[in-house]
């Protein structure tokens, strides 16, 4: 990257197309969520209440109807700051799971569903917890004996299109879904030589040849001596055997790809790496710490157990224990236990904070812009209708049998929520895919528009130095509109009788005379929080940036970068003692937000609100 300086910082801190902001929240997060007078509140009533009518029959349609009715479920909202949000929850029962033979009758926050693929993220999540950095980077035949013995027997003929390269795919890439490897490999997939033996015509319908179904059967441990599919005591070495001569789908690292396969794997590599079984590791790592006592590793066939579990096909397939799968999807939990899960994230309670923001981070993009992928988030990029601000939603969706499920964090507001769901029709994912959109539709708006009053009351003033002496003072405002640039706005800020934005404008139109002096429009001027010390410290610093309405012009990808990539153009390229100008740093109560002082860095000062 090149080094911008001081002309060039003035040049793009007062462009005229700098729109998209820096990333990350635009406030505090907020810490209403529950009561009667919050945004988040109203939101959820508006969703519970279109719910309601759809279920009734009316709201989203027939089609909403039959999905909603057709299916239990249950959700739940959660906030690091607002412990009554996990009060704000919904829950519906259909008709066949209260008529059926086993299960539950009655659904709340403590009903235990099977979360399907979130089991990815929680045994991820025990690997944060468990392993050291350096482990996710070790590559699969240092685990696996089989991979590094067909590593070695191609090693003299490679083929990167007909053999994957196992030793170059390390721990941290199946966690990622960006190994290239099969999806599902069998006994667990359905193949269509296998099927074939069984519906000679299926062979017929594809076209294909008669297989060699002993040679095949041969190649895969986990099938000798059973029935397709039967297996439910294939170890994860067996099948690791099985599927090592799988052609790849991609070359390691090129592109993401979901594999159910490799979270099999990555199962067997954190016991290896850890010395522990996977029932042991969920417990010691994630269960025990946070006190999920209705999250399990095995199925809940215990009679107080499934007197409490969502039963919506037979219990042969709703409980089914395969135990190499379950790190993938195997995994049985509640909205109560899923909701503790979330808020440890958010507040690093169980990882350092700097490794709870790595892991928050993209590691592969798909081919729709909205969406990127993480270890092994699903990272949904939402863009806030009224002022195109973009908020990463990190969530993990899963799709099982008869269930489905969905875990959202969003670290910007320090709030997420969570919804499971079963259908014996099998429409869940649909259902909740259905309620988590009109979830997020309402919920998100609300969320910026609560942060924006809570930073109106907490934060907003006009700020003055203790001595009469020295003319120093701020003005903060936040906007009245949702529809302008979110942040708390700078109208007035005064150093030693200076006009500190008037005096940035000038020294741009000095040194620039073609670009026009903008110091009458401050409502560009704001601050946004970049970090948020509050637990420990009760700080929040703030940087400056810069907001045009008008926005990027469309078609200039590369002459835009500098200006709308406020992450390039706006942070610390201007400093005092190695101190950036632009630096506010609020101190805070640590229980209500409400600030004690805003201090200054750059100028060695601190201000008191004005009451």
């Amino acid at each position: 990257m090149r080094v911008i300086n001081t002309l060039a910082f003035l040049v793009l801190y007062w462009a005229p197309t700098v729109h998209a902001g820096l990333p990350g929240a635009s406030y505090p997060p907020p810490r209403d969520i529950s009561s009667n007078s919050s945004s988040v509140s109203a939101a959820w009533k508006n969703v519970t209440k279109i719910l309601e009518q759809t279920l009734a029959g009316e709201g989203l349609g027939l089609v909403g109807s039959s999905l909603l009715n057709n299916s239990t479920f249950s959700m739940g909202l959660f906030s690091l700051y607002d412990k009554d949000a996990s009060f704000l929850q919904y829950h519906h029962i259909s008709p066949s799971t209260l008529n059926g033979t086993f299960g539950t009758t009655h659904v709340d926050s403590d009903t235990i569903y099977r979360v399907a693929s979130v089991s990815k993220l929680i045994t991820t999540y025990a690997g944060m917890v468990e392993l050291e950095d350096n482990d996710w980077n070790t590559p699969l035949t240092k685990i696996y004996p089989s991979l590094q013995k067909f590593i070695q027997t191609t090693s003299t003929d490679p083929d990167a299109v007909r053999n994957i390269g196992w030793d170059k795919i390390t721990v941290g890439d199946i966690a990622a879904h960006i190994g290239g490897i099969p999806r599902l490999g069998l006994p667990v997939a359905s193949d269509i030589a296998l099927l074939g033996t069984a519906d000679p015509s299926t062979l017929k319908v594809w076209g294909l040849p008669t297989p060699n179904v002993t040679q095949f059967v041969d190649q895969y441990p986990c099938l000798k001596d059973l029935q397709f599919g039967t297996d439910t005591e294939c170890g994860i070495q067996d099948y690791v055997q099985g599927i090592a001569s799988n052609p790849p789908r991609y070359l390691p690292g090129n592109s993401p790809l979901y594999s159910d396969s490799g979270f099999f794997l990555l199962g067997g590599a954190l016991s290896n790496l850890t010395g522990k079984s996977m029932d042991d590791l969920y417990r010691e790592a994630l269960f025990k710490p946070l006190g999920l006592n209705n999250t399990l590793s095995n199925p809940p066939t215990k009679p107080e157990l499934l007197n409490r579990t969502v039963i919506a096909s037979t219990l042969e397939t709703d409980l089914i224990n395969v135990p190499i799968t379950t790190p993938s999807g195997g995994i049985y939990s509640t909205i109560n236990d899923l909701s503790k899960i979330g808020i440890s994230i958010l507040n690093s309670t169980l990882l350092p904070v700097d490794r709870t923001n790595r892991w928050l981070q993209p590691v592969s993009f798909t081919g729709d812009l909205h969406y990127a992928l993480g270890r092994p988030w699903e990272i949904y990029r939402y863009v806030h209708p009224d002022n195109n601000v973009v908020t990463n939603i990190y969530t993990k969706l899963g799709d099982a049998g008869s269930y489905a499920s969905l875990l959202v964090v969003i670290p910007d507001f320090d709030f997420g929520f969570t919804i499971l769901g079963a259908s014996s029709l099998g429409v869940q994912t649909q259902a909740i895919q259905l309620i988590a959109d009109q979830l997020t539709n309402s919920i998100m708006p609300a969320l910026m528009d609560q942060a924006r009053r809570e930073a109106f009351k907490n934060l907003a003033g006009i700020y003055t130095h203790r001595g009469k002496a020295l003319n120093t003072s701020v003005t903060l405002t936040v906007p009245s509109s949702a529809k302008s640039a979110p942040g708390l706005v700078i109208s007035k800020w005064v150093s030693n009788s200076t006009d500190v934005i008037d005096q940035l404008a000038k020294t741009l139109v000095h040194l620039v005379p073609h670009i026009p002096q903008r110091p009458a429009n401050r409502n560009m001027v704001r601050i946004v929080p970049t970090i948020r010390d509050i637990a420990s410290s009760g700080q929040i610093a703030f940087q400056m940036e810069t907001v045009d309405p008008t926005g990027p012009i469309q078609g200039h990808m590369f002459s835009e970068m500098y200006n709308v990539g406020s992450w390039v153009s706006t942070i610390d390229q201007l400093t005092y003692h190695d101190i950036p100008i632009n630096e506010f740093v609020f101190s805070v109560d640590k229980k209500t937000g409400k600030v004690f002082s805003l201090s200054l860095p750059a100028y060695e000062i601190e201000l008191v609100r004005n009451e």
